[in-house]
This record gives C-alpha cells, structure tokens and sequence, in this order.
C-alpha cells in the first residue's frame, strides 16, 4: 500500500473539522504521506498546533478559520487553497454537528444549523472540489458520515441521522453524475460508529458515561487507515462507502 500512496506525495488536500478528533487525525497522516493539506475550524490557536503536527510529519500546511455552517466560507477556503496551491487534489468533508437531540423540541435553529454544516457546507465543498479536479487526471472525495446515516438506533438524535442520511444520497448522487460525465474523480464515504473522539468523551457524552456504550470504540487511526486505503485503490477501483464500527457490536 506504501508503494501506490507515493503517487500523493506533494499533491493538495483539504480537510475540513480538522481541529481535533477524525478530521485532525487525517489531516496528520495526510501530511504524513506527504500532501500539502489546508485544514479548516473555528479556532485558529487550536489549528496552529494542528499545523505544526503536519509539518513535523513531513507535509505543508495552511490554516483556514470561519464558520462554514455560512456556506460562503466554503467558496473562501477554496479560494485561499487556490490562490497557494492551484486547487485541490484530496478533498475529505469531515467536519460536523450534531444538529438538535430532538424532532419535537430543537429548535429550528438548531436544526438549520445541522442540515448547513452537515449536509450543505459538504456540498458546496464538494462541488468547489469538482471545479478543481475537471481536467486533472484523479481525483478523490471522501465524505465523512456514520453509521446513523444508514440506520437508527434508539436514543440516536434524529436530526443527526437526518443530515447523515442526507449526505449518505447526496455523495451517491454525486458520484453518479461524475460517472455519466465519464470524469476520473473517485467519490467516497466513510461510515463509522462511534469513534473514540474529545466530542463523545466530553462531559455527557457518550463516553463519559460508565456502561452507555458496551463495546470498544474505533478510533481515528481506525478511520485514517480507511482513507489511506481509499487512496490507494487503483485508478479502476471506485470505492463507494466503507461502512465501520466495533468487532462485537451486532448493527
């Protein structure tokens, strides 16, 4: 697999929630392998330091803050990889919200909210990245779902697995108009379970509470060895959802 990854090394990629956790752990790796990678978040100070664990590794980076669930900083981040490195190779939509723990009681604020970063923000990312990649030779997308976008356990938030669910169609639809336009851009998307981030560890979350979740959580190596093997997959090879999640867990 170290073999077929060389053919990255000095290509760009953009990671998008890559403040901490999934996100963080790829954009790392990515940097790793040898990619110039931007990496977008809220909070600069946080990726700094996740910038200068990309250059230890052997990548570049540049830091892109805003909110992105204002889809306009989508179309700026894209702007700013364009005007440093000429556009995007690797795009991976990894950044999320949980979007409102209720149908009956979040608040449409809540909800709009999710539906824009989760499902909008990936989109408008998605389609800025095609915009790069028409003409270059491979291409690859790799969208950042979970297992709730394929079914719903009790206690799940609905409102999440909506936008999940939602962005579960929306890469399959993408993938196939690149396919009728005959276009050499791989579109993917990665379906974990829970993985053993800051988010589910923070008070209250999943995590944090003795006996909530029964099983050994993934953790972010577990899903940036996924993405390696997305970009190692030969040029024939469309890999459309990787869907993963605890050895025991029975759904």
């Amino acid at each position: 697999m170290e073999k077929t990854l060389t053919r990255w090394r000095g290509k760009v990629a953009l990671v998008t929630g890559a403040s901490s956790g999934i996100g963080r752990a790829i954009a790392v790796d990515l940097g790793r392998l040898g990619l110039k990678v931007a990496i977008t978040g809220r909070h600069r100070p946080t990726l700094a330091v996740v910038s200068a664990e990309i250059r230890r590794a052997g990548g570049e980076a540049l830091i892109l803050t805003g909110d992105q669930a204002v889809l306009d900083t989508n179309r700026r981040f894209f702007r700013r990889v364009r005007a440093r490195w000429g556009g995007v190779d690797v795009l991976v939509n990894s950044s999320g919200v949980r979007g409102g723990t209720s149908v009956l009681t979040a608040s449409l604020a809540e909800l709009q909210g999710g539906f824009n970063l989760n499902v909008l923000a990936a989109t408008v990312c998605m389609r800025e990245a095609v915009a790069d990649l028409r003409g270059r030779p491979a291409g690859v997308i790799i969208n950042l779902c979970s297992m709730t976008g394929h079914r719903l356990l009790p206690g799940t938030p609905g409102p999440y697995a909506a936008t999940k669910h939602a962005l579960r169609i929306m890469t399959d639809g993408l993938r196939a108009e690149l396919a009728t336009e005959k276009l050499p851009i791989k579109v993917a998307l990665l379906s974990p379970g829970l993985v053993d981030t800051p988010w589910h560890s923070r008070p209250g979350g999943v995590l944090a509470q003795k006996g909530a979740y029964p099983y050994e959580p993934l953790q972010p190596a577990d899903i940036v060895a996924a993405v390696r093997y997305i970009l190692a997959a030969p040029p024939r090879v469309q890999i459309g959802d990787i869907q993963l999640r605890s050895t025991g867990q029975p759904f």
